[in-house]
């Protein structure tokens, strides 16, 4: 039988078409919306009372979780201010660029000359050999973790410096010094030596021994090359080239 049964057929439910039908479908949805705008304004409890009550609960822990994020995030700042200040000193005592340094030299320009990006190359090969990259294993030979290593190190004390540049750089600074065979821990230090009108280096040129006009030799030959090669990409795909042909990168 047909569900739109004719109204003068006995039903208890109303017919669908009727008034009653209608009635019902506008007294349900009054009684829906009435419910929605009541939970909404006064919450569960039905009340202004429990309505009040839950909005100063809820501002109440609201205030609380804001008070502690920020307690907790200056203790971190104090944790990292502490660990930054005993590495500035650690480095300062081996005689070896601190995060204090690496940073200032680092945004003393926006836009890095060739020389100052090899400068600071070399900083972070010094750097790089105090860090270690190493599986580490505990008491039972077990396996307990693996070193950071550079990119770590600049997490934890030179976060505004961004890895992948300073990877870039030390690569660059690297492939220069081993053109001339230097290299292993603290070849980065020879850059003052390889660098031609840097500050940090003593004159060279007018110095009347044997060792110091070698060095203005050196001097001389790196500052030719940079003449040449006067960008990053330029330098570090001929120091790729000589490299591979010399035998020293596979």
């Amino acid at each position: 039988m047909s569900r739109n049964r004719h109204p003068l057929a006995r039903s208890r439910r109303s017919y669908r078409h009727s008034a009653t039908y209608y009635r019902h479908r506008e007294a349900s949805a009054r009684a829906e919306a009435e419910f929605v705008c009541k939970t909404f304004h006064f919450g569960l409890g039905g009340d202004a009372a429990t309505a009040t009550a839950e909005i100063i609960v809820g501002g109440a822990w609201l205030l609380a979780g804001s008070v502690l994020l920020l307690g907790l995030n200056a203790i971190k700042a104090q944790v990292a201010k502490g660990r930054r200040a005993a590495m500035n000193r650690q480095m300062a005592a081996a005689h070896l660029p601190t995060p204090a340094a690496l940073e200032a030299r680092w945004h003393r320009t926006r836009r890095k000359s060739l020389k100052e990006a090899l400068r600071l190359g070399a900083m972070l090969m010094q750097i790089a050999d105090t860090t270690s990259n190493a599986i580490r294993l505990d008491q039972n030979g077990k396996l307990a973790g693996r070193g950071t290593g550079l990119k770590g190190w600049l997490k934890a004390y030179c976060p505004s410096i961004p890895y992948s540049t300073a990877m870039r750089y030390k690569r660059l600074a690297e492939q220069l010094l081993l053109l001339f065979s230097l290299k292993g821990e603290g070849a980065g230090a020879a850059m003052d030596w390889v660098l031609p009108g840097d500050e940090t280096a003593p004159s060279c040129a007018r110095s009347r021994s044997q060792t110091a006009r070698e060095i203005a030799k050196v001097q001389a030959c790196v500052g030719k090359l940079l003449e040449f090669h006067p960008s990053q990409r330029s330098l570090g795909k001929m120091l790729r080239r000589e490299l591979e042909l010399g035998g020293k990168i596979g």
